[in-house]
């Protein structure tokens, strides 16, 4: 195990690097400046490209915040293709999430991108999550910028998206539609959450996701405990299936077939109780001749009473 110093700005730039090699964990009293979604890799060009003159502010979590960072890598074919962070926390009242995916490209199979995004939004009373805003910025040629601002009084979204999409497909999807689904990135802080009461509903229900065009759930399943590798090592982690399931917004070509429909995501999660979150430390796809496995690398967690954990492979 390799010990690291635990500022902030070493925090963020261990993470993004993938973490130090060696394996296990370390604990220590937190400075009361650690920010860990601060030091995410884009955030400070949140406001670069903003469509209107709103300015998109993440607060500095709380004290009393539990704060993450986790790092993935991708293989298809066994060829390191992917890279993912995601970054967040959550307090009593507020949260925010930030995630990037970045690949390699691998001819028609799997498209050069880097794409990022950036959610803030709150915690009802039910302990629900609910947006206030979410961002996501393309860096390809096209550089797409995407702006969705949530009244949640008056239970509407508001959708731009510069270039425009030359479709919002058939049928699009409703306003109502809209509203009640989650942005992408809230959509997976809702899944680390939904085992914190009951273990048992972690691998159940849907989970209505809208990412400014498509509308769609993930009906999940249990399965069952495996040993699955992931930070390094072969470990034990709860395995569910995700069935992607299209509602609207789709684009007839962009529908799946028979067999994709058919096929779930296998997603495996650990629970860490020193932030009382199962996290997914694997996700796992095979239909006909591809496949696909992504895997935790690195994880960080900030509790609310100021001890860092780390983990890296």
């Amino acid at each position: 195990m390799k010990q690291s110093i635990l500022t902030a700005t070493a925090l963020g730039a261990t993470l993004m690097g993938g973490l130090a090699a060696g394996h296990g964990a370390l604990a220590q009293t937190a400075p009361a400046t650690v920010n860990l979604i601060g030091e995410a890799r884009h955030i400070s060009v949140l406001n670069d490209q903003n469509l209107g003159e709103r300015q998109w502010i993440v607060p500095a979590p709380s004290a009393d915040a539990n704060q993450f960072a986790f790092t993935m890598k991708g293989y298809v074919f066994g060829i390191k293709l992917l890279n993912v962070s995601y970054f967040g926390y959550e307090d009593t009242q507020d949260y925010a999430a930030y995630a990037d995916i970045r690949t390699s490209g691998l001819g028609a199979l799997l498209k050069k991108m880097d794409i990022w995004s950036v959610t803030r939004g709150r915690i009802t009373g039910d302990g629900d999550l609910r947006p206030d805003f979410h961002v996501q910025q393309n860096t390809d040629k096209k550089n797409r910028r995407v702006e969705m601002v949530y009244d949640n009084d008056a239970a509407e979204v508001t959708v731009d998206i510069v270039p425009p999409l030359g479709s919002q497909g058939i049928p699009p999807a409703t306003p109502d539609e809209r509203f009640a689904a989650y942005d992408t990135i809230t959509a997976l802080l809702h899944m680390t959450r939904k085992g914190r009461q009951d273990a048992a509903s972690l691998c159940s229900g849907r989970v209505p996701v809208f990412d400014s065009k498509q509308h769609y759930n993930l009906r999940l399943s249990p399965v069952g405990d495996a040993r699955v590798k992931y930070l390094g090592d072969k470990q034990t982690a709860i395995h569910c299936h995700a069935y992607y399931e299209p509602i609207s917004g789709f684009d007839p070509e962009d529908l799946p077939d028979a067999e994709e429909a058919g096929t779930p995501v296998d997603i495996y999660f650990n629970y860490y109780p020193d932030i009382d979150m199962h996290v997914p430390v694997r996700f796992a796809y095979r239909i006909s001749s591809f496949k696909a496995i992504i895997k935790m690398t690195g994880l960080v967690m900030v509790t609310p009473d100021g001890e860092v954990i780390t983990i890296d492979s």
